[in-house]
Formats: structure tokens, sequence, C-alpha cells
């Protein structure tokens, strides 16, 4: 799942962590649902996407460390695990810190 957030005023996407039960897991399907999801957000016009997970598994799609991309996260979280994606080329260069949809909110 993919949720509308903002850094500033650009539209980003925050992909929800991933989750496929133990006895499908290591076939591919993972993989499929995210590399569909970029290949619509792309489609639909955005151009990055963020994700709170695990480093050893997003960076398989090229989300590397959100704050190379001066994007922050809302709340206390260590920097490995908070990543961003540049979906497109010739995105516009944004910088600050993510916020979510109110639904999400911590508080």
């Amino acid at each position: 799942m993919f949720a509308k957030a903002s850094v500033g005023t650009q539209a980003v996407l925050a992909l929800s962590p991933l989750s496929v039960l133990p006895q499908y897991q290591c076939q591919g399907i993972g993989s499929a649902l995210v590399k569909e999801g970029h290949k619509i957000a792309r489609d639909v016009g955005y151009e990055y996407s963020v994700v709170l997970g695990s480093e050893k598994y997003y960076p398989r799609f090229g989300y590397s460390p959100a704050k190379e991309y001066q994007i922050y996260p809302p709340f206390e979280v260590p920097d490995i695990n908070y990543m961003a994606l540049q979906l497109c080329e010739d995105a516009k260069v944004i910088s600050g810190t993510v916020c979510y949809a109110r639904e999400f909110a911590l508080s």
C-alpha cells in the first residue's frame, strides 16, 4: 500500500512496510508488488517514495537513506531505516520533513 504524504508542497508517496506470508516468501511476490507500485506511481506523476523499513530489503529497489535527499521523518528513527526513492530521473529537488496524512498521525 502507498499512502499520500508531502515534503513541503511536493506530494510524495509513503510505502507501507511489506509483508508476505512465510509460505509464499522468496517467490518474488513482494518484489513484484513493489515494482508494480513504483510503475503506477511514476505513471500518475509521483516523483518520490519514502519507506520506514528494513535496510536489508528496500535498497534492492533503489531506496537509500532519505537524508541523502534531505528528506527527514517526522519522528525519531535510525537513518538506515527511513529511506527514499527518486522515482524518475527528472524529479524536482525537494527537502524537508515528511508530513503524513492525518489518519497516520502517531499522537
